[in-house]
């Protein structure tokens, strides 16, 4: 059986190239350490193209739903029909008003109920058709 072997036998010649060097952290960044020469600065915020175009579709998105948002609030929903009511005999503005509203005080619900029905004033006749609101 035959083996060859190759001896690698260094060179005389290195190529230069560039080493990696340490750079230092911390204390020894601010200029305090043993590091010699080396001065740094804080940098700023820096965005590449791919960065501000990243950035303007996200801004566009937030606009887009933004303004997509307002819209439904702007449009809301289609208000609905009031209902109506007819004044029975013997019943007054504050008892059809109580009625209606029963969770809000009197002197709220009549008022509400007048508005609604252009009323001049607190008095309704057996048969009218008084709207109310909601």
């Amino acid at each position: 059986m035959t083996a060859v072997t190759q001896w690698d036998t260094p060179s005389e010649h290195r190529p230069t190239r560039r080493h990696l060097r340490a750079v230092p952290t911390g204390h020894d960044a601010i200029g305090g350490g043993r590091a010699v020469g080396v001065r740094v600065e804080a940098a700023g915020l820096r965005l590449t193209g791919r960065g501000r175009r990243v950035l303007g579709a996200l801004l566009a998105g937030v606009v887009l739903a933004g303004g997509g948002a307002a819209a439904r609030a702007w449009a809301g929903t289609p208000a609905a029909a009031p209902a109506v009511v007819t004044v029975e005999p013997g019943q007054t503005l504050s008892d059809v008003a109580h009625r209606a509203y029963p969770s809000m005080p009197v002197s709220d619900a009549v008022t509400k109920v007048a508005l609604a029905n252009d009323l001049n004033g607190l008095f309704v006749t057996a048969g009218e058709r008084l709207q109310l609101p909601r």
